[in-house]
């Protein structure tokens, strides 16, 4: 088994689900790249105890010629007696746990939208993190 790390996950709540399908879109046989953009908001309790981690998710918000957009938000809250570990757990691990909830929203959304459903492929969440901000950075 796993290290305890003191951390708790206490629940995870869908907060937000928007979904617009795009009925004139056409796939091509090449099909398309995902566009995905993922932001996290993070909130402490006032003894830095407990955190709350909201994490949205935006589909093809960029793409001009795109199958629907769909914005998808979760939120995580964590409770630890570690304010310090609490705070390093929210940078890569908490949104890492959060993500399998965001997966399961896009997917089922699509597929009840009756177009094949969309599985987020796996990604490295840090990586993401880091080209999100550097590109926010640049421009």
């Amino acid at each position: 088994m796993g290290t305890n790390t003191g951390i708790n996950f206490v629940q995870v709540s869908l907060t937000e689900l928007d979904f617009k399908l795009n009925k004139n879109f056409k796939l091509s046989g090449k099909g398309i790249p995902v566009d995905l953009d993922l932001k996290q908001k993070n909130s402490y309790s006032s003894d830095k105890k407990t955190l709350n981690v909201l994490l949205t998710a935006s589909l093809f918000s960029k793409t001009k010629k795109r199958p629907f957009t769909m914005k998808v938000s979760v939120e995580g809250i964590f409770v630890s007696n570690d304010p310090k570990e609490l705070k390093k757990f929210s940078k890569v691990h908490a949104p890492a746990h959060l993500i399998p909830f965001i997966r399961e929203s896009i997917g089922t959304t699509t597929m009840k939208a009756n177009i094949p459903p969309l599985l987020l492929p796996p990604f490295n969440i840090s990586t993401l993190f880091k080209t999100s901000k550097s590109k926010k950075q640049s421009d």
